[in-house]
């Protein structure tokens, strides 16, 4: 191998040896053609092999064998056997034109390994005879060299030829049909072992097939879709009409040139199947005179300002006209069966144009939105600049960030949605905007932009605004710890504004994270315990109140030293990172306990969605909607990475957001209208996203960017050249002759040396050094975590002594997984961003669905799949988070026991050159019976509180007879929700919840003494915990009579089980 330089090219070659290594590991021949290997064959190649047939070896089960496919041991054909555990053939399909070919060529590759004491001549079946378990000391490749064989197509039937001793090609060639014939061409090996025999010496090994014609006449046999009237169908249809499968394997995969041509003249079969996907870049624009630079719009004059974004509308009108044209001529290779969803493409592109426009109008007639527009402008620059200065080592003078830009997606987004956000009464608010960018493309920052403007609006327009205006909400943990380390930079930004304008209030912008599942203190008690037991260096799992480990600011680390509680009437926990010379050095507007947030209400809050069960349980949640009475509720709702709100989770996210809805609405004046807040969601991964809209936020959707006609060309969105921008390769491996978990060891091994072995500057090692293992369950999680700290050790040995270098020394393996305490996350998040050069970059990396979103980490380009994951949209979401700054590559080891894994490598090409069209619908179904009987009270209770303020404290549950008029219209609302989502449950749901009211008028009437919750007496109680109901016989599920099992986190959609230990008493 040939030293490497520092390069992007560099790069790509150091992608390409490791790919070559894996494949001499696994495939072979790992010497070269005429080899001399000193291990038994079997042993050293576990990857296209075909083993000599021998039924015991057969019926030999898989471990983990319930979730292994059946095969019908009476089928005998060569494509069937190509499915066994061990398989003795393997092959592929394929479909001519038979106007354009009426012969193929076929041609074979193979080779076998004779021990050192058997002599060259075999007999005449190509097996030995050797009866002994003895182990040759060396074992010789031979490879079969058969001549190509010409294959006629227009002869219907089985043809079977010997193309070496031991080796048979077997072809199925079927009737013509609609002037196409369609082939089957499978090798299988013919020997035979019998007990005590070296199945070794009658294997073969680095099987291929190569299919070729004269001219190109190798045709496109996808399936025909039956699309209806599925308009995401229809749209993936269009966008990937140029996808094209010429060949399907049996055993292997099939590789061809994709560059997109409707025929081609060469197929192959593969065992080590690799595609290249190229990276989705923001478009750019050609056009001088559109700076998008936010020093510009910052400080430019307003005409300046709405003549450069004006030109940006029109560069999109031009190109939507121009492709729409080409479409209606018969310019472009759409088919007319698709032209309607073409123009309906382009419908939706104008209007989003005429959205952008408005916007621009707005900034070119308000002022105070123009102001609020410029500002917001200002922040984000200085966010951009110190986060690139803090990333770097914040270190030296800062560079202004006269050069920060916004790609043009991001302003029209921001553009777009500036009337809804500016009018509270604008009907934009009944529209969720859900920003479509592939992942790592900048959505983040475009809400941002947002988030600052909506801030410092509402500044404007009032000094003394007080109140929540932007809630940011995510699923997972992960997620919103580093989503909340880039928002506090943005919120200390708005704050070095607010301090130099002077008219924009003397209330700190600040910051607040709200979770769930005891991911940070509820009250200043919880932080007193925890920063003792850290203190004393007792580790704490849950309520840390150290969720920043450094100054978002000037980059100081910061520990529990720089955490304090403030006593005396502004008490709160302080956080400041001490540096004299940071502007934040007395404290940053960072509130991470409930307490803090409940009473100082941040303009900004990050919050886990299955925090929002505590709206029935705790009173002070009302002040972050002001139904107090103090200050304005929030303007804007940010839901992030939208796909995962589906299922159950999804389903009671969407009953609560009735509550969540009802809380943010408020009057419009002069109208018997309610202004809503306005819905902003992201993904880079959904199918019917507009139905999930409306079941979960009862709202219209409007995709931003708009389709185009092609993957990643939306005037916003263009690939990336593959010399500007490193792209993604994928590499499947299977062995069916070996165990899912010695294929993991072997793939570790063979990669993880791979990355110390080659000649490398360490800037071109450190994308790869690091290995993240992704993994579907935490079980086999669990054993793989041994298998690094045993099996793979011992293989890297192996390896090395092969190749003469010294074997790797691996760290032990992190792990990122919701066994993860919370104050742990942001330890190891920050470990994973050590390089190679630092000493202490994690060699190991193994994690669940918990990294699949939001881990944004540049340096990472390395990782496993360790089994197909059980949705599309989980494996993007997943292996995306590698390549995003560098080539990034993914190795997926399937397991050939599963039927859908065996799909995926068997189909791995036509898969990876379509990956978004294979994404699944979501759905949530928040009024279904089953998800109503685990929350619809829930969302009754919370409504209550929220809304009745007699009955918004914790006596309040015994206010209810006095209040059944507000209690009623309360079942109003709900009820005009269900009929706008799913009206079919409109009847039930009204008739559940007025059964429910009934109950708790007769309790609170009964009993004087009722409260929401009562922790001495669940008698005493309207609602309990979830899983009281499991240890007290007295409490139901059913809402027929009190208490009320009550969901604390929308997580916990199923009841728990507990386990109690029970000492035995002996009796003698």
């Amino acid at each position: 191998m040939t030293n490497i330089g520092n390069s992007l090219d560099s790069m790509y070659a150091f992608r390409g040896d490791m790919v070559e290594q894996l494949e001499k590991d696994l495939f072979g021949p790992g010497g070269g053609e005429g080899e001399i290997l000193d291990e038994a064959p079997l042993d050293r190649y576990v990857v296209g092999v075909l083993w000599p047939a021998e039924e015991a070896l057969q019926e030999e089960p898989e471990p983990d064998s319930a979730e292994s496919d059946p095969v019908d041991s009476a089928s005998d054909t060569p494509v069937a056997q190509s499915m066994m555990r061990y398989p003795t053939s393997m092959g592929l399909t394929f479909t001519v034109d038979s106007k354009l070919a009426e012969t193929v060529t076929l041609s074979v590759a193979g080779a076998r390994y004779i021990p050192s004491d058997i002599p060259d001549a075999t007999p005449a079946d190509g097996g030995t005879r050797r009866r002994t378990r003895a182990k040759p000391d060396t074992w010789s490749r031979l490879a079969a060299n058969p001549d190509d064989i010409i294959h006629s197509i227009t002869a219907p039937g089985t043809k079977t030829r010997d193309v070496a001793p031991g080796l048979q090609l077997y072809t199925l060639t079927r009737k013509p049909r609609n002037g196409t014939v369609t082939i089957s061409a499978v090798l299988r090996n013919t020997l035979a072992s019998s007990k005590g025999e070296l199945r070794d010496a009658n294997a073969w090994f680095q099987v291929g097939i190569t299919v070729t014609t004269e001219g190109a006449a190798l045709v496109d046999r996808g399936a025909p879709n039956r699309l209806g009237d599925d308009a995401d169908l229809l749209s993936a249809d269009l966008m990937y009409r140029k996808a094209r499968t010429f060949g399907i394997g049996h055993g292997c995969a099939v590789t061809w040139d994709t560059t997109g041509q409707v025929v081609t003249d060469r197929i192959e079969s593969t065992l080590l199947p690799t595609y290249e996907v190229s990276r989705a870049r923001p478009g750019s624009v050609d056009d001088d005179g559109i700076d998008l630079r936010m020093s510009t719009l910052g400080h430019a004059s307003s005409a300046d300002v709405v003549a450069g974004l004006e030109r940006l509308v029109e560069s999109y009108r031009s190109w939507i006209a121009e492709r729409e044209a080409a479409v209606t001529s018969g310019g472009t290779d759409v088919p007319e069966s698709l032209e309607p969803t073409a123009l309906q493409h382009f419908a939706n592109a104008r209007d989003a144009a005429d959205r952008i426009e408005a916007g621009i109008a707005l900034l070119e007639n308000d002022p105070e939105v123009f102001e609020a527009f410029q500002l917001a402008n200002q922040a984000m620059q200085t966010q951009r600049a110190r986060q690139v200065w803090v990333r770097n080592g914040a270190t030296g003078p800062m560079d202004e960030g006269l050069d920060q830009t916004w790609y043009p997606f991001q302003i029209a987004f921001v553009l777009l949605n500036l009337p809804g956000l500016a009018d509270a009464g604008h009907n934009d608010r009944d529209i969720a905007d859900l920003l479509w960018f592939p992942t790592g493309g900048g959505k983040t920052e475009a809400y941002l932009g947002l988030v600052a403007f909506i801030l410092l609006l509402r500044r404007i327009r009032n000094t003394e605004a007080i109140g929540v205006a932007v809630i940011m909400r995510y699923t997972l943990r992960l997620l919103t710890i580093q989503q909340f380390e880039r928002a506090t930079m943005l919120l200390c930004a708005l704050e070095r504004i607010r301090i130099g304008h002077g008219g924009l209030g003397s209330r700190p912008f600040s910051i607040g994270l709200w979770v769930g599942r005891g991911g940070t203190p509820n009250t200043h008690d919880d932080v007193k315990k925890a920063l003792r037991a850290l203190r004393q260096g007792t580790e704490i799992t849950e309520a840390n109140p150290v969720q920043l480990t450094q100054c978002p600011w000037c980059g100081k680390a910061m520990d529990d030293s720089k955490y304090s509680l403030v006593t005396g009437p502004a008490a709160r926990l302080r956080i400041a990172c001490g540096n004299t010379a940071c502007d934040f050095s007395a404290g940053l507007p960072v509130y991470v306990v409930d307490q803090d947030i409940y009473e100082y209400r941040p303009e900004l809050i990050l919050g886990t969605v299955d925090k929002f069960a505590m709206m029935a349980w705790r009173s002070d949640v009302r002040k972050l909607f002001a139904r107090d009475g103090i200050g304005s509720p929030p303007d804007l709702i940010i839901q992030d990475e939208l796909h995962l709100i589906s299922g159950p989770l999804g389903s009671m996210v969407g009953l609560y957001e009735t509550a969540v809805d009802a809380a943010c609405s408020v009057p419009i004046t002069g109208t018997d209208r309610m202004s809503r807040p306005k819905i902003v969601a992201s993904t880079a991964t959904i199918r019917r996203s507009s139905a999930q809209i409306k079941s979960v936020f009862d709202r219209d959707s409007r995709q931003f960017p708009p389709p185009g006609i092609d993957p990643d060309q939306s005037f916003f969105a263009e690939p990336a050249p593959r010399d500007v921008a490193g792209t993604r390769m994928y590499v499947g491996v299977m062995s069916p002759g070996t165990s899912h978990a010695t294929l993991l060891v072997r793939t570790y091994g063979a990669l993880l040396q791979a990355a110390k072995d080659i000649d490398a500057d360490p800037a071109v090692r450190d994308p790869y050094w690091t290995l993240l293992g992704y993994f579907n369950s935490l079980r086999v999680l669990g054993s793989a975590l041994l298998q690094v700290e045993g099996d793979v050790r011992e293989r890297l040995g192996v390896v090395s002594r092969r190749s003469g270098t010294t074997a790797r020394n691996l760290q032990s393996a992190n792990e990122l997984t919701s066994r993860v305490s919370s104050a742990e996350i942001p330890r190891r998040l920050k470990s994973l961003e050590r390089t190679v050069d630092s000493g202490a970059a994690d060699d190991v990396v193994l994690a669940t669905n918990m990294i699949s979103v939001g881990v944004d980490i540049d340096r990472l380009g390395l990782m496993t799949v360790m089994g197909q994951p059980q949705s599309s949209s989980e494996y993007i979401q997943a292996t995306s988070r590698v390549g995003r700054k560098y080539p990034g590559l993914v190795v997926t080891i399937l397991n050939s026991a599963r039927s859908r894994d065996r799909s995926h490598f068997e189909n791995f090409i036509p898969f990876h050159q379509a990956m978004y069209r294979a994404v699944e619908a979501t759905s949530a179904t928040p009024f279904a019976a089953r998800a109503r009987d685990r929350g619809l009270h829930g969302v009754f209770v919370s409504l209550a509180r929220l809304l009745v303020d007699a009955m918004s404290g914790e006596g309040g549950a015994v206010a209810a007879p006095q209040h059944e008029t507000e209690l009623r219209a309360l079942i109003d609302t709900i009820e005009r929700r269900v009929l706008a989502s799913s009206p079919d449950e409109a009847e039930d749901t009204v008739e559940q919840l007025n059964a429910m009211m009934k109950v708790w008028i007769d309790e609170a009437s009964s009993r004087d003494t009722l409260k929401y919750q009562d922790r001495k007496s669940a008698m005493h109680a309207l609602m309990v915990e979830p899983g009281a109901a499991l240890t007290d016989i007295d409490i139901e599920y059913n809402q027929t009579e009190t208490p009320w099992p009550t969901l604390m986190s929308l997580r916990d959609v199923d009841a728990e089980s507990a386990l109690y230990p029970i000492r035995m008493r002996s009796h003698s």
